[in-house]
């Protein structure tokens, strides 16, 4: 057990370090010999966790570190993890809180809360709406597109849209990287729930990589421009809650 604990804590070490370390200064940041660094260090090498530096004589994080990350984020079951930031998101903004996963030209809700008003936006996990409705959620993850790529996509989708109208999309949607934010407060802003207005925060994987829309609707009478104002940084805080229990910076 002791050798368990001492192989993650070497791990731990490496992680936090700037540059490769020598055995002398890994066995003194353990707490233990060179000779029980080393044995751990050569044990966590042939798994590829280590590597060694037969120049330099210092070891370093392996590729297999790596592999583990990917697998982890591969069994990620992304709803679960995200379910109880968000039913604490739905309690300081009342509305109906979701978050939505890319399935080529569609979005599939992974995972819902509801509002408690009788008039709201209701969903269920499962629900599949087209990235046409260009809702606030649908920007959010076409954020990462290249413009060249969106503008095929809106001609396919509108091939009457004005090129103008185009580009303002376009813009809005880059503009999700930099304030962490797409609000949509107007009536038939959604195109395919006109009465809805959204407003969704990207969620980021380990890579840096937008893979859900947290996203929060609400009828256009309530889910006003000043309403998503005053909501914003609790999307904002919940949204990185949720990256951040994925693994992102």
């Amino acid at each position: 057990m002791q050798s368990v604990q001492r192989a993650i804590q070497l791990l731990e070490v490496l992680a936090a370090a700037q540059s490769p370390q020598t055995m002398q200064s890994l066995a003194l940041k353990l707490g233990c010999s060179p000779s029980t660094a080393h044995r751990i260090a050569v044990t966590l090498a042939q798994g590829n966790l280590l590597e060694f530096n037969p120049l330099t004589k210092r070891y370093s994080l392996g590729v297999g570190i790596t592999k583990l990350a990917q697998r982890r984020a591969e069994q990620i079951d992304l709803g679960s993890v995200a379910q109880p930031y968000m039913d604490e998101l739905r309690e300081q903004v009342l509305e109906t809180t979701s978050l939505w996963t890319r399935a080529g030209d569609s979005k599939i809700c992974v995972a819902c809360s509801d509002s408690t008003y009788t008039i709201r936006q209701y969903l269920q996990i499962g629900t599949r709406v087209p990235m046409a409705d260009l809702s606030a959620g649908s920007r959010v993850l076409l954020a990462d597109e290249d413009p060249e790529s969106l503008r095929a996509l809106m001609a396919d989708w509108y091939p009457e849209m004005a090129s103008d109208e185009i580009s303002d999309f376009l813009s809005s949607t880059a503009s999700v990287r930099s304030t962490g934010l797409s609000l949509l407060p107007e009536e038939n802003a959604n195109r395919v729930h006109p009465d809805v207005s959204t407003m969704a925060a990207p969620v980021f994987d380990s890579s840096g990589t937008i893979v859900a829309a947290l996203v929060v609707a609400g009828p256009v009478t309530r889910f006003t421009a000043d309403a998503m104002k005053r909501a914003a940084g609790a999307v904002l805080g919940c949204a990185r809650d949720i990256s951040t229990a994925l693994g992102a910076g």
